[in-house]
Formats: C-alpha cells, structure tokens, sequence
C-alpha cells in the first residue's frame, strides 16, 4: 500500500455527521497508548463493517522497512503504534488512521481520514486540508466496543455560553462549523477538563457505534 498517496484528508463530516475537527492531533507522543483489543474485523450497530490492523503491520506488508525512501520512513516513524481503518458501508468504503492514546484512564482515539472519497473529484481536492477528530472508546465486558465523537453541537453550545476558551476558527457559508487550532498539548488540557464535567451527557452525540467482532469464537 502506497500509504503517502493516502494523506488527503478533508473537512467533510465523518460520516454524515457533526463531529468536532482538530487541526492539531488529540494526542501526544507521551499518551499515545497501543490497544490490541481493537485489532480484528467488526460489524457495527448501523450495518457497516470495520476491519482494523496495526498500521506499522498495513505499511509493511508490501513495503518492507529496509527498502522505505525517506517520506514513508517520517509516516513509519510517526504512526507505528496506529491503526489502520478500513469501514464498508453500502458499497462504500472510507480509510482511517486512528492513534490510541490515553488520559486519566480513559481510552480515545485521534481520527484522522485516509484518501479521497469516490465520489469527490480533483478540483475539490485540492480545496481539502488536514483534520482530526476525537473518539472516546471502551472496551465492554463482553468484548463489544463502545464508540462515540465529542459532538460539534456540544462545543458549540460551551462557546456560546463562554465556558470555554481554546483556539479555534468558524468556517462554512455560514460561519457555523468550528475547526480547533490549538496545539496538541492544549488540546489534551481541554480533554482532561471536559472529562470532569459534571454534564452526565457530555458524550451525547449521533456519531457512535457499537462494535461487535466477526467470528469471536475462532
């Protein structure tokens, strides 16, 4: 897999949905925490499939780490203990990388989208840039795995009240969608104070899923 030509991440909603989108990754280098748990192939709650590999395992499969040229070297290094995500839904599928990482025992994950949907053609391309989103994951006692976006509205709804402050910017024709751009580090901050909210329905939101493994038993 030529995994450079994959970098061409875009603005639009994960899933059809209102997702929270980061210009900066939700983690750092130090939170970053490898979670075999998730590796297998799923189906979720809305009908679609998920297979999920090491990306380390994904990039070298038919590019051995002795022959990388220098650009797939820096993506080696940068996303060796990442997954690779790949989502089938109604005949269409979309690439993910997605970065474990941990803060106060709770386990997320940085989103991050891989190639261009089928559908979307050059000249809307080259209008795309870089964004991440963030996932809280957890691992139920009967395997099963729970997901969900921090949700847009939300955020939305903490920068109308001025409970929050942490850099971002409005975008769209009506300057209603919000892209973070704080560093990574504030960004962690601002998880960790959100986490302690006393909003029981913090993590509300339409984009979650529940994971179930494909043949548990083998």
């Amino acid at each position: 897999m030529k995994i450079r030509h994959f970098f061409l991440a875009t603005l639009f909603l994960i899933f059809s949905s209102c997702v929270v989108k980061s210009l900066h990754p939700f983690y750092t280098k130090k939170t970053i925490s490898f979670d075999k748990n998730l590796l297998g192939e799923w189906n979720d709650s809305k009908k679609g499939t998920w297979k999920i590999v090491s990306f380390k395992d994904e990039m070298t499969k038919e590019n051995p780490l002795s022959e990388m040229k220098n650009d797939d070297l820096k993506i080696y290094a940068e996303y060796q203990h990442s997954f690779y995500i790949q989502r089938t839904h109604e005949n269409r599928e979309v690439l993910f990388i997605a970065t474990p990482f941990k803060i106060n025992n709770q386990t997320f994950l940085d989103f991050f989208p891989l190639d261009h949907q089928e559908d979307v053609d050059d000249l809307l391309q080259s209008h795309s840039i870089y964004s991440h989103s963030l996932v809280k994951y957890d691992v139920q006692k009967n395997g099963e795995i729970e997901i969900k976006w921090l949700d847009e509205n939300k955020i939305e709804a903490l920068f109308k009240e001025k409970k929050i402050k942490i850099k971002h910017e409005t975008l769209g024709l009506l300057n209603d969608k919000y892209l973070l751009t704080a560093k990574s580090e504030e960004l962690q901050k601002f998880i960790e104070k959100y986490m302690s909210s006393k909003d029981e329905e913090k993590w509300e939101t339409s984009t979650k899923f529940t994971l179930t493994k494909v043949n548990e038993t083998n």
